[in-house]
């Protein structure tokens, strides 16, 4: 029954009697998962685990082969979705601990904000982890979404696996951990029950918001926590895929993505809601030749670590497959069903592009290094030229520059992998690595002494955005 939903919800959105009118401003949902590898889905090639509602966004949307994150590791990337800012301006590190004592900066515009200035309604249920109130910031609110346009919030501070993760939801006045919020549940990763209960916990919530602002424009930034390590589902899907706890725990986010759409159907508002599916990074392969082993019955990492095939490497690796994710967009009646977009494409797009449609000026005062990308979604809708796909990889714990991204062609001038593996390569300013990336993906092939004619145009993009870096600073670092 759960896998019929991809087929019912659509039926339902043909007869819907009470559907609003569409109007300027469209609904936004961000499906925004943890940790999932390029190759974890049945569009992508997974055999194992079905992914049909996932599949049925392809179906009647669009897909980007070459989309990326904006970082290979946690709290960069979601800084860099909410502000369309590359990490490197975030001023912090690329994954920020319960002790940290920066966060999302106050003077920093998030997708929430914006929106929230336009009339929309505003939530996030998920993992937040772009800073945690604690002694290190005399527990400032300012570190917690409610401080940076989001008007509803439930989830966890930060990942599962962290010891002090702590479950909280505001507004409230309990004020607990901070001003403005209710404590869940301390210490996560100690309740077996929750952690399991987390997916549903949130698509229920995002259901909830959809019934109630189903005549207002609304902004969903549905966060998972899964399936990074370890992986939880709840009891329905416990044992139900050909993957194990990693397949058990995708379907199951498949799933809610399935009752999202069904929501928006009986809510009347599908053809006037944009859904955007992807992930923070690829799969944590740190974990694929060790031993370790999770408590509560989750067996040994390995087991459950996803798949960023055909790329090489994943989760903090600014190789391929740590920054290579899933791009679905689905927007039916707007965007023409079966689409596919060759051109390359990165979270940071978001913000701008989000902003256009909802009618937001995007900040003036800062640098975004996103771009609107409408005529991708519809170039007879949006007319325009897309800026180059110009992009440069940050990372490691300073955010600092490992490679750049020109058309087909990537040059690393620094390597990095959580594995310690690099593969048999070297790369350094003075000895760049090489690669066709359309005809190459898995970066098996340095072409630096064959094609050194590229290589002037990729450093040209390192120095320029080096020297924004040295101009700008951040809001931390002015």
């Amino acid at each position: 029954m759960k896998h019929l939903i991809s087929t019912a919800f659509a039926l339902l959105a043909c007869f819907n009697l009470h559907a609003r009118p569409a109007t300027e401003k469209p609904n936004i949902i961000i499906v925004f998962v943890d940790d999932s590898g390029y190759a974890d889905y049945a569009h992508t090639g997974n055999p194992t685990i079905h992914t049909p509602n996932i599949t049925s966004m392809v179906h009647e949307g669009l897909n980007f082969p070459q989309f990326y994150c904006a970082s290979p590791a946690c709290s960069a990337s979601r800084y860099a979705l909410l502000t369309g800012r590359n990490p490197a301006r975030s001023g912090f590190r690329w994954v920020l601990p319960p002790t940290e004592s920066k966060y999302l900066h106050p003077n920093e515009t998030t997708i929430a904000e914006g929106l929230k200035n336009q009339g929309y309604a505003t939530a996030m249920f998920g993992k937040w982890h772009l800073g945690t109130p604690n002694t290190g910031n005399a527990y400032t609110p300012n570190a917690l979404p409610l401080a940076h346009g989001f008007e509803i919030f439930e989830g966890t501070t930060v990942s599962h696996d962290y010891a002090d993760s702590h479950l909280i939801m505001g507004p409230s006045s309990d004020n607990n951990p901070t001003t403005g919020y209710a404590s869940i549940t301390t210490k996560v990763p100690s309740k077996l029950e929750i952690m399991q209960g987390l997916t549903k916990r949130y698509t229920d919530r995002a259901i909830q918001f959809i019934s109630t602002h189903k005549d207002d424009p609304f902004f969903i930034y549905l966060a998972p926590n899964m399936p990074h390590l370890p992986v939880h589902s709840s009891e329905e899907f416990q044992g139900t895929s050909l993957r194990g706890p990693l397949g058990d725990c995708i379907e199951e986010i498949d799933n809610s993505v399935g009752r999202i759409r069904q929501a928006l159907a009986d809510a009347g508002v599908t053809e006037n809601t944009l859904i955007i599916y992807t992930s923070d990074n690829g799969p944590w392969i740190r974990f694929e030749n060790t031993t370790t082993t999770y408590p509560n019955g989750q067996g040994e990492a390995r087991l459950n670590v996803g798949s960023a095939l055909p790329f090489r490497d994943g989760k903090g690796s600014t190789w391929e497959g740590g920054v290579r994710v899933p791009g679905v967009f689905c927007w039916p009646g707007t965007i023409p069903a079966s689409s596919v977009e060759k051109t390359p494409a990165s979270t940071m797009d978001l913000l701008p592009t989000i902003f256009s449609l909802a009618g937001e000026p995007v900040p003036g005062d800062r640098i975004l290094d996103g771009r609107d990308i409408r005529p991708l979604l519809n170039p007879e809708n949006f007319t325009g030229t897309v800026p180059d796909f110009n992009f440069v990889y940050t990372g490691a714990s300073s955010n600092g520059i490992y490679a750049a991204r020109k058309g087909a062609w990537k040059m690393h001038i620094r390597l990095y992998s959580q594995t310690g593996n690099n593969y048999g390569f070297s790369a350094s300013s003075s000895n760049p690595l090489l690669f066709n990336l359309e005809q190459d993906p898995g970066e098996r092939f340095d072409l630096s002494a064959q094609q050194s004619e590229q290589l002037p145009a990729l450093q040209t993009i390192i120095n320029d955005f080096q020297s924004s870096l040295n101009t700008e600073g951040t809001f931390w670092s002015p």
